[in-house]
């Protein structure tokens, strides 16, 4: 998946409802199949918000918390 920002090419945003013209073209490549979805700034800034909502970064495991139970398990034995 790649995204690239269009310049000198007026197209429409291809999402439903909205009539601005496009800024950004997302290219989609499956296998044989492909194509792409422009896209522009506004529907753009408001899916990257819906994705921040629903996908949710998870934090690396705390190395210190693993380091203490490695010696919390060595003083058991």
């Amino acid at each position: 998946m790649e995204l690239k920002k269009l310049e000198n090419v007026k197209v429409k945003c291809d999402f439903v409802g909205c009539n601005n013209m496009a800024d950004y073209s997302v290219s989609i490549r499956r296998g044989i199949f492909g194509g792409t979805t422009d896209i522009c700034l506004d529907c753009l800034k408001e899916l990257y918000s819906l994705c921040g909502k629903e996908l949710i970064p998870q934090s690396p495991p705390n190395m210190l918390r693993k380091k203490e139970k490695e010696y919390a398990e060595e003083r058991a034995d």
